[in-house]
C-alpha cells in the first residue's frame, strides 16, 4: 500500500479518536477546518479508500447513512433506536453449534448488531 495522503491521514486520525461511529458528513464537518480546501467528495472517497485497505470498517446497520468505525478489534454494536447512539461492546458470539455447512454457506465474518433502547432513553 502506498503512503496515505495528508487528507486520508487526517481522516483516519479523526476516526481513531471518535467513538460515535460517524457518517461521512460528520467526518467532513470535523476535518474541513483542519485541511486546506477539502471537499465532501474527498472525505467520502478517502473513507472508501480506508475501508478498501482495511484501515476502517464500514458499519452495516439500519441507518439513514453509512457509519464508519476505526476500532478494528473484534466487537459488536448496540444501537439505540430512540437517540441513535451506537455503543461498542465486547464481541457477542453465536452458538458454536451453528452449522453453516448445512446451510450451504461458509462464514468468514460475523457482525452482530443489537438494537433496542439505551439506559439514557429508558430513564426518560
Amino acid at each position: 500500500m502506498k503512503a496515505l495522503t495528508k487528507h486520508r491521514e487526517l481522516i483516519l486520525q479523526d476516526l481513531k479518536v471518535r467513538h460515535d461511529h460517524p457518517t461521512a458528513k460528520m467526518v467532513f464537518e470535523s476535518v474541513r477546518d483542519k485541511a486546506d480546501k477539502i471537499s465532501f467528495a474527498t472525505v467520502y472517497n478517502s473513507l472508501e479508500y480506508l475501508v478498501g485497505h482495511k484501515l476502517v470498517n464500514k458499519l452495516n446497520i439500519e441507518s439513514e447513512s453509512v457509519r464508519y468505525d476505526a476500532f478494528l478489534d473484534d466487537h459488536s454494536h448496540l444501537i439505540c433506536h430512540s437517540c441513535g447512539t451506537i455503543l461498542d461492546v465486547p464481541a457477542l458470539k453465536l452458538d458454536e453449534s451453528t452449522d453453516w455447512k448445512a446451510m450451504g454457506f461458509v462464514a468468514d465474518h460475523i457482525d452482530i448488531v443489537v438494537s433496542g433502547t439505551c439506559s439514557s432513553c429508558k430513564s426518560h
